[in-house]
This record gives C-alpha cells, structure tokens and sequence, in this order.
C-alpha cells in the first residue's frame, strides 16, 4: 500500500471528518501539503546519517552541520565516513558522541538488512534500526514515513504531532483513550493524518 490522498480523503470522511477537513484544508494554499516518496536503498544510510547529525539542534545549524558533513565525505555512504579521520568528521561540527554514532553506524552498516526492507513490517525495521547507535524508536518512524513512505505510521513520541493533536481536537494529555480510538480510526492512512496534523500545526496564524 502506498501514500493516496484519494484514499485516504474518503477514508477519513467516514470515520474522522475533522481529520477530513484539516486534509481539505491542507491542499490548499500557498504551500499546499506534499507526500514524501520512497528512497532508493542506497540513500538509506545518507538519511539515517543526517537525522543523527541532526539530533539536538536547531534546523539551521542541523542544516549547516549537515552540508559540512556532505563536503566532507562527498558522498553520504557507510564507506565514506569509514574512510575519513575522526578528527576531520568532527571538525564539521559534530560532538564527539555523534561523530562515534556515525563511525559505528558505518561499520555495522552491513549487518542491517536494508534490501529486505521492502518486504519486512514497520516494526521489523524498527527493530532493525534501533540496534544503530544514536537511532531510537522516533528517529526509526520518521525513517518509515519519509524515507520508505510507509503509510500507516504515527508517531506518539512526536511532541509536535501530539500538540497539533490537541489543538485540533481540543484534547487533553489526560485522554488516552480518547487519543489512542482517535489515532486508530485514521488507519491505515496514519502517515497522511501524520503529515496533515504537521502542516496544520506550521501553517496556523
């Protein structure tokens, strides 16, 4: 099953029409929502790379830090960051920590069964990816939505999917079952509810 707005309109309409309106909402505008599209398995590594590099830190100095890293390396691979020196890697800007993650993460890229990926459940993969150094079960998700454009995933350890959640549906943190019915209603178009929930959040007044 892919990402389909069509899909997932009429899905939301019978069973979330709030949802349905902030989907209707978000397609127009002057930045209108956009779906991501699956990676090609060589990028994997690359996308896996930059969300440790950007961990902790705002946008603009992830964004920096990220095209010094690129320079660096010249092309995002496990065979790239194994090549160069520590030191040289860390000088881009990155803790010593994180230049360690990248450095493990590189070596033991190759016991992650990243072909079978295709084939294999969210929770395999996260399982998978949470063996790597730096990556926990947030940075796996967002590895699910925008690099493998799976499209059943939300995430509860996203703070700005949860407040955008609230805001929208006037929830509170105490109404977990309300939260938890809600979120399951939109399956199996999760990702989009997702992405919607997002772009409300960045584009209210």
């Amino acid at each position: 099953m892919s990402l389909d707005l069509k899909a997932a309109k009429k899905h939301f309409m019978s069973n979330d029409i709030v949802m349905a309106r902030l989907l209707e909402a978000s397609r127009v505008g002057a930045t209108p929502l956009t779906l991501p599209t699956p990676k090609k398995p060589a990028q994997y590594f690359g996308s896996v790379l930059t969300s440790i590099v950007s961990q902790q830190i705002s946008t603009h100095a992830a964004r920096a830090i990220n095209g010094r890293v690129k320079v660096a390396l010249g092309e995002l691979t496990p065979e790239a960051v194994l090549a160069i020196d520590f030191t040289t890697l860390k000088s881009c800007g990155l803790s010593e920590k994180k230049t360690t993650y990248l450095k493990h993460n590189a070596a033991i890229w190759h016991e992650i069964p990243t072909s079978n990926f295709e084939r294999m459940t969210d929770e395999e993969i996260i399982k998978e990816l949470t063996k790597l150094y730096g990556i926990g079960r947030w940075t796996a998700e967002m590895f699910l939505m925008f690099s493998l454009a799976r499209p059943d995933v939300f995430s509860y350890g996203d703070l700005g999917l949860v407040q955008s959640l609230y805001q929208n549906y006037s929830y509170r943190p105490h109404y977990r079952r309300k939260i938890e019915n809600t979120v399951n209603s939109w399956s199996p178009h999760r990702t989009i509810a997702s992405l919607v929930l997002w772009h409300s959040r960045d584009t209210t007044p």
